[in-house]
């Protein structure tokens, strides 16, 4: 085989590999010998049954594809190596018919990665932003974890409820047909509502109704109702009031703490040192974080690389089949759905969506140069502990998340990519210079959210067909 470089455009190369005809007849010969020593025939032995047998039994053709099939896989293995190609994509092939005694070519269109140039790292600027902790939100957490543990309390009245009030109801739903007819959906179901809290047509219905009354009321649910099997149905309620109830937080005292934490913290004072702990921790790692995240994105500004747009339509493609899945199990939407019943515009998305797809394939290109030029690699102990990180998120067991990543071999390289890629990121933020701010007061004005539901990166990764 003899390759030649047909073209190099940026990152596209196209590379031809010829065989002679010598050559192919070798190759079809290996092909009857393998098959031979694995084909069972009556009469024959493995590895001894005559070649014009095997062509009427698999066909000319048939030997032929797989001759092509393996040549082909040998000859791109053989230039990725002879011309050290980093590919970030399934090569496109264009191959002539193979025929013995005849040669053979194959042209393949190569995507392999930009060449990235980085700066001196001394010379980029990165921000660490700093969170802190205070009283007051040392005392909202504690708040919180009261608010959590609160309980509803009977209330003795007998008036009719407001919308400002807690009742338990005690209720069966049907849908109903357009027959006339109704199909139980839930039966004798006991339920606490705060009716400003619940649907208004609800609420409403319940408005005016004093405990121990029943009536049955009836609401349509909306087209676009999350429950499909609901959407536009008309719902009857048969509805009892029981009673109705108020809401008690518990207050901080040592004895409700020591109650409430299983005896884990003996006093109010214990609790919130630990919080204050916890969320003095959690805010430095916050910080780290910033300092890592801009300074991915100064290094990234600084470095000079040419990205194809192909990289970057791949992107986009899997950010959108993400967001997709995403909103499908969450709200039961498309994303055009999502994007019309909330009246986005459509060009706005699409470009805000390419734009964040394009900042992932250049952040990736350039953290994975400087971890190639820094030889950035990682330990099982970093495997590890990103296996029990994940674990904890998903609420698994460790070692039946570690037995299922060693099953899944692209699942367990993109566990290592993860983990390389935060140790480039944390080598990275030891070597720029640091500016430190202040933490920004957060924008909570309408202009300032999102208007499309968020590709979910904490680590840049570019999508690629091969991993």
């Amino acid at each position: 085989m003899k390759t030649e470089i047909l073209s190099q455009e940026r990152n596209v190369i196209a590379v031809k590999a010829e065989y002679e005809a010598g050559e192919i007849n070798k190759a079809v010969g290996q092909t009857i010998r393998e098959l031979s020593s694995k084909v069972s025939l009556k009469g024959f032995r493995k590895g001894h049954v005559p070649r014009k047998t095997l062509e009427l039994y698999f066909g000319r053709n048939k030997i032929y594809s797989e001759t092509a099939e393996r040549i082909v896989r040998e000859a791109m293995e053989g230039i990725v190596s002879e011309y050290e190609l980093d590919l970030v994509a399934t090569p496109k092939l264009n191959i002539s018919d193979l025929e013995e005694g005849s040669p053979f070519s194959a042209e393949f269109t190569f995507e392999v990665r930009p060449e990235v140039t980085l700066p001196d790292l001394a010379a980029v600027q990165a921000t660490k932003t700093i969170y802190g902790t205070d009283d007051a939100q040392v005392d909202e957490a504690m708040n919180q974890i009261l608010e959590s543990n609160a309980r509803f309390e009977p209330i003795d009245d007998d008036r009719p409820a407001t919308l400002d009030d807690i009742v338990e109801t005690r209720y069966t739903t049907y849908s109903l047909g357009k027959d006339g007819g109704a199909d139980v959906i839930e039966s004798e179901k006991k339920n606490i509502m705060m009716l400003k809290n619940v649907r208004k047509d609800i609420a409403l219905a319940i408005e005016g109704k004093r405990p121990a009354e029943e009536f049955s009321f009836e609401i349509t649910l909306e087209d676009d109702y999350p429950d499909r099997r609901l959407a536009g149905v008309t719902v009857r309620y048969d509805m009892e009031i029981l009673q109705f109830m108020k809401r008690e937080i518990p207050e901080a005292t040592d004895e409700n703490v020591k109650e409430l934490s299983k005896g884990k913290y003996n006093t109010a004072a214990e609790l919130k040192a630990e919080l204050r702990k916890q969320m003095e921790e959690a805010a430095e790692e916050r910080s780290e974080l910033s300092l890592r995240e801009s300074a991915v994105k100064a290094l990234a500004a600084s470095a000079e690389v040419d990205i194809p747009d192909t990289m970057i339509g791949r992107q986009y493609d899997a950010m959108r089949r993400d967001q997709d899945a995403r909103l499908r199990q969450d709200l039961g939407l498309t994303i055009d759905e999502y994007i019309t019943k909330n009246s986005l515009n459509v060009t706005d998305y699409e470009a805000r969506l390419r734009e964040h797809a394009a900042e992932i394939v250049r952040n990736t290109l350039v953290l994975d140069a400087l971890a190639e030029r820094e030889q950035i690699s990682f330990t099982s102990d970093d495997l590890n502990a990103e296996i029990m990180r994940m674990a904890a998120s998903a609420r698994v067991n460790p070692q039946q998340l570690a037995d299922a990543l060693a099953k899944d071999k692209d699942e367990f390289a993109a566990l290592a990519t993860r983990v390389r890629t935060r140790n480039t990121m944390s080598f990275l933020a030891g070597k720029v210079s640091v500016i430190e701010a202040p933490e920004a007061k957060e924008d909570k004005s309408p202009e300032a959210r999102e208007t499309f539901p968020p590709a979910e990166e904490e680590i840049p990764s570019a999508e690629t067909d091969l991993k």
